[in-house]
């Protein structure tokens, strides 16, 4: 009898788990939608207090308006951004942003200027937990005009403020969202508690959500209540698989039809089933090792030369062209070699373990056994890393902690799940991370490295790094008067950087993706946070050589 019950319990789990898929499938694979895949689900779409993965920013892309829009060539581009104008004067200290006037939210409400005044106040408030102050020190107020235009005043001239800060910013609800005042520690305690808004979120983008199972699938729908240009797609669908390397599978079952390659399997991306094109182009990111330094455990840290030969210890032409199947480039300092403003001129670290050796002796760093010891410390290093989830992840800490081991430096390695690995980096909690940084379109690492910038100011350096000359540099660089001082200011942080290493820069890559033969529309910009073409409102779906699965 129990045998009986048993064999009708398992039936029963079985018919249920085959219906939750078959639901599942159903529901993302209607003909005219097309499916994107992932390793991690958003945990909410409120951009102001999700700590989200790429997944999350990609989607609040999708469901909200950018105050400035950036396109592929990295500048502002107005057609596309709420703010349709901006015009720059008194010695480019005042801001005049003209807005779209027949924009709605998903509740009926109209966009107006006070929403994207208080989007922006909101955004500087350092207690909210995504803030992004440090992007807008140099703000001195912002104001509403009238309905649709906005006064926003800095205290020096800025040339990365239009791009960076306003072109980070999503426009939001007052309406929904304001409850104190914005700047008010209040405020930031209310927004950073509301998981009913970051769940259910009233939005003004080209899509809305229509349907989300968490860690199984997101379904998009197009807003008719979006100002701009409405997107061709009847659908676009998010699936979520469990790590990077089942995504190539599911691409060949014909589950998925546009997601990343990730590197390690770009060598046979050939060899995909069904109707299918691939793209590549450059990421504009910085792959580090970041270090903790207020990490009391390992003090060595804190010292130059350690760093210096740990960075020269790491066989990066290995991982640029053994791991990452030749889609990567060596980083000579924070900004990679295809930006307009990387400066040749910086320190190198090839490959010597040799030189890394002897940098460790002449500090003091002497074999004892097979790990160097100082004053009774050895040199063990954790590094925490998102390896869980992600294979590429997995497979580059592997190489560093024998890399590592080679010269005398102890190293354990602790891998994550994506969404563990990234509420851990933002509470610092790690000696040392691998971690990738999207750069901002117009170079400036103030909020990334700069001194004040802990997450306690709202900006994000978490590894609490500080360098009086860094910090002048960067200073400089992004309140210079004019272009060409910008420049020569940026010119020294990047020498400066590559000397000190506030992290140890590893490589920048290029992203590469899979997409059906029978897709248009898409982009491929530089700044996206992850392996997907953008664009997702101009993709259009041509006639199909294949029957899609």
């Amino acid at each position: 009898m129990w045998g009986s019950s048993l064999r009708w319990a398992l039936l029963i789990a079985f018919l249920c788990l085959s219906l939750s898929c078959s639901a599942r499938y159903a529901e993302t694979r209607d003909p005219n939608t097309v499916v994107l895949g992932w390793i991690a689900d958003p945990d909410g779409f409120n951009p102001l207090t999700a700590i989200n993965t790429s997944a999350g920013t990609e989607i609040d892309e999708l469901i909200y308006g950018r105050l400035i829009d950036i396109g592929p060539d990295l500048l502002p581009r107005f057609s596309t951004s709420f703010a349709k104008s901006a015009r720059i004067d008194r010695d480019g200290r005042r801001y005049i942003l003209e807005l779209q006037r027949n924009g709605r939210w998903t509740d009926g409400a109209p966009v107006t200027s006070d929403d994207v005044v208080f989007s922006i106040k909101a955004e500087v408030n350092p207690s909210v937990i995504e803030s992004n102050a440090s992007d807008f020190t140099l703000m001195r107020s912002v104001r509403a005009l009238d309905r649709w235009s906005v006064e926003i005043n800095l205290s020096r001239p800025s040339p990365p403020f239009l791009a960076n800060a306003l072109g980070e910013t999503f426009v939001l609800p007052a309406h929904i969202l304001r409850k104190y005042n914005p700047a008010s520690s209040e405020e930031a305690q209310f927004l950073n508690t509301d998981s009913d808004f970051s769940q259910h979120p009233i939005t003004d983008g080209p899509f809305r959500i229509k349907r989300h199972v968490r860690d199984s699938y997101l379904v998009l729908e197009p807003n008719p209540t979006f100002w701009g240009r409405k997107p061709s797609l009847s659908q676009v669908a998010f699936r979520v698989y469990p790590q990077q390397d089942s995504l190539y599978a599911a691409v060949d079952a014909g589950e998925v039809d546009v997601t990343g390659i990730p590197p390690n399997l770009w060598r046979v991306h050939t060899r995909l089933r069904g109707d299918h094109r691939t793209v590549t182009w450059p990421w504009n990111v910085a792959f580090v090792l970041l270090p903790n330094f207020h990490d009391s455990s390992e003090p060595f840290l804190r010292e130059r030369a350690v760093r210096q030969a740990m960075l020269l210890s790491v066989n990066r032409d290995f991982i640029t062209h053994g791991i990452m199947s030749g889609q990567a480039d060596i980083l000579s300092g924070p900004i990679p070699s295809f930006s307009p403003y990387y400066n040749p001129h910086v320190p190198r670290y090839p490959y010597d373990p040799a030189r890394a050796a002897r940098l460790l002796d002449a500090a003091g760093w002497h074999l004892h056994g097979n790990v160097r010891e100082k004053n009774g410390v050895a040199l063990r290093i954790v590094l925490k890393t998102g390896g869980a989830t992600d294979a590429v992840a997995s497979n580059i800490a592997e190489l560093i902690q024998a890399n590592f081991r080679a010269v005398g430096i102890e190293c354990e390695l602790e891998n994550e799940e994506l969404a563990t690995f990234f509420s851990d980096l933002h509470n610092s909690r790690f000696a040392l991370a691998l971690r990738g940084v999207i750069l901002l379109p117009y170079p400036d690492d103030y909020r990334t490295y700069a001194s004040t910038q802990t997450r306690a100011n709202g900006g994000y350096n978490l590894g609490f790094y500080s360098n009086p000359e860094l910090d002048r540099a960067l200073i400089a660089s992004r309140s210079a008067a004019s272009s060409v001082a910008s420049r020569e200011a940026l010119n020294r942080y990047q020498v400066i950087a590559a000397t000190d290493l506030p992290a140890l820069f590893l490589y920048s890559n290029r992203l590469g993706a899979v997409i059906p033969s029978n897709l248009f529309g898409y982009e491929l910009n530089p700044t996206t946070h992850s392996a997907m073409p953008t664009g997702v409102q101009f993709w259009r779906l041509g006639p199909s050589s294949a029957t899609r699965r």
